[in-house]
């Protein structure tokens, strides 16, 4: 008995020298470390996805390395929260700031088409005009706050005569769904496509960060009590209808040209039509992105040297289907075959004309 004792304070004492051996300013960054780490167990929506029984063990020993690696010096701290982050492979789960802090993370997470080394001047502009006597071009290079632009577009688009479409969503990595609607209005023809519900981690940590208060659960459809609420509530199971009162009698045939750095609610864009416009066919080298089955982010500095933190409060219901997207991204309908074009920055390039020219003769449908 008295062994056992010795053996445990012999242990304690061991213990507490190497917790005294740590500096406090290694502390602080532990602490904020294991601040995100809870952030991301506790908070972050698909994570039963991403660790489950099979991945588990290689999981929790990563975990443990980083920590160590922080201790003994051998990585910033910085470092090893991007590897951390970046294990999820989640680009909606990311780090960003100044110092080259997203180019690290960037390192650790899933690899990405870089145009910019394959093609001079990657830099889609948002415009409109058109390519020829058939065919109308709108770029649409993002979803930040350009539901008017889009409205102006189809304005200028029926103004044209042209009964074919082009819509060039290129660099379209995301922003806010409500910018494509007047997009999707026109090109919509299919009264029973829809859109796949989510589900909400409902933590009081979502709450907090999303700053709701008890008016806004309310409002929201979500219960008061926190604590005696379910952790994961369902919105719209059956998915969300995508529907308009007119079908548009132009354009006669629709592309959406698409490439890798599509992503979020300009993948959503992509479904959108695939499910509401039968008339339209998307386009591209590559699949898109794959960021798109986790959103509803929230945003938070970290303690120390600020990092900005993104993470999703919810996930598709196609995580609950087996039908997700992310990772692998959303296939083209028809592969273009031609090389990445020499520059993006002009109205027309290689891939306009090619796709112009299959809406013209049907080649590849």
């Amino acid at each position: 008995m008295k062994k056992k004792i010795i053996i445990t304070i012999l242990f304690a004492i061991v213990c507490f020298a190497a917790n005294a051996a740590v500096p406090d300013s290694i502390k602080q960054k532990l602490a904020d470390f294991d601040t995100i780490v809870q952030v991301a167990e506790k908070d972050y929506a698909a994570f039963k996805f991403k660790v489950t029984n099979a991945n588990r063990k290689e999981y929790e020993a990563f975990k443990k390395s980083l920590v160590k690696d922080i201790k003994k010096q051998r990585r910033t701290w910085q470092d090893a929260i991007c590897a951390y982050v970046g294990w999820f492979g989640d680009f909606h789960f990311g780090v960003y700031g100044n110092d080259g802090i997203t180019g690290n993370y960037y390192k650790y997470a899933r690899k990405r088409i870089d145009y910019h080394t394959l093609m001079d001047a990657y830099d889609p502009k948002m415009l409109s005009g058109k390519v020829d006597d058939n065919t109308y071009l709108i770029r649409f290079p993002s979803c930040n706050g350009t539901q008017e632009l889009a409205e102006k577009f189809v304005l200028d688009y029926k103004n044209s005569g042209c009964p074919n479409l082009i819509i060039d969503i290129r660099g379209n990595s995301g922003g806010q769904d409500e910018s494509f609607w007047p997009l999707l209005q026109l090109l919509y023809d299919n009264p029973d496509g829809a859109r796949d519900g989510v589900i909400f981690r409902y933590t009081k940590g979502n709450v907090e960060r999303q700053g709701w208060t008890k008016e806004d659960l309310e409002d929201l459809g979500f219960p008061s009590d926190i604590n005696n609420a379910p952790e994961y509530i369902v919105k719209n199971a059956d998915g969300v209808p995508v529907t308009f009162d007119t079908i548009s009698q132009y354009p006669k045939k629709a592309a959406l040209i698409i490439d890798n750095m599509v992503a979020s609610s300009g993948e959503q864009m992509v479904l959108n039509v695939r499910s509401a416009s039968h008339r339209t066919k998307i386009y591209g080298h590559d699949n898109t992105m794959g960021c798109i089955d986790t959103g509803n982010c929230c945003i938070f500095e970290s303690a120390q040297k600020p990092l900005i933190i993104q993470y999703s409060t919810t996930y598709s219901m196609r995580y609950e289907k087996g039908t997700t997207v992310d990772m692998t991204g959303i296939l083209p309908d028809i592969r273009i075959t031609l090389p990445y074009p020499k520059h993006l920055t002009n109205n027309i390039d290689e891939w306009v004309l090619w796709v112009a020219e299959d809406l013209k003769t049907n080649k590849t449908n």
